[in-house]
């Protein structure tokens, strides 16, 4: 599930965060993509529209929006930090040759129920769930 734009401009107000025109475009940004992109893929497209935003303004609204839920962030292979516009539960495809992302739409079962805790004392908030292996094209080459 991709939030709308209204929807998302919305929250920003909701939680006081100026809407300024970087913001937006980086929203419009993030939630027309399906490919996972990096902070510098969204930097490289959001300059071609606002040719004086920086790196780091794009770095730090991307944050800004995982924080309040907007997007999400996932770290497939502990590469390079990915961001992703669906916030509905998924699992990923995670390719070991090419690194391609994509949304797997599978989510955890309910009927398997998150542990309340760990031993640690540590509290469970979600699951990330990510499957590793070759996309279509890596197998055929």
């Amino acid at each position: 599930m991709k939030y709308s734009m209204d929807r998302l401009v919305n929250c920003l107000k909701e939680q006081h965060i100026s809407v300024t025109p970087q913001r937006l475009e980086i929203l419009k940004n993030i939630i027309s993509r399906y490919d996972h992109p990096s902070a510098d893929s969204i930097y490289q497209e959001v300059r071609r529209h606002l040719p004086m935003i920086s790196f780091n303004t794009v770095y730090k609204t991307l944050e800004t929006f995982c924080q309040l839920g907007l997007i999400t962030k996932i770290n497939p292979l502990h590469e390079v930090a990915r961001y992703d516009g669906n916030v509905a539960p998924h699992a990923h495809l995670v390719c070991t040759r090419c690194h391609k992302v994509e949304d797997f739409d599978w989510s955890w079962p309910d009927d398997i129920p998150l542990p309340d805790a760990s031993p640690e004392g540590f509290k469970i908030e979600s699951v990330s769930v990510q499957f590793f292996g070759l996309c279509q094209q890596c197998q055929q080459q």
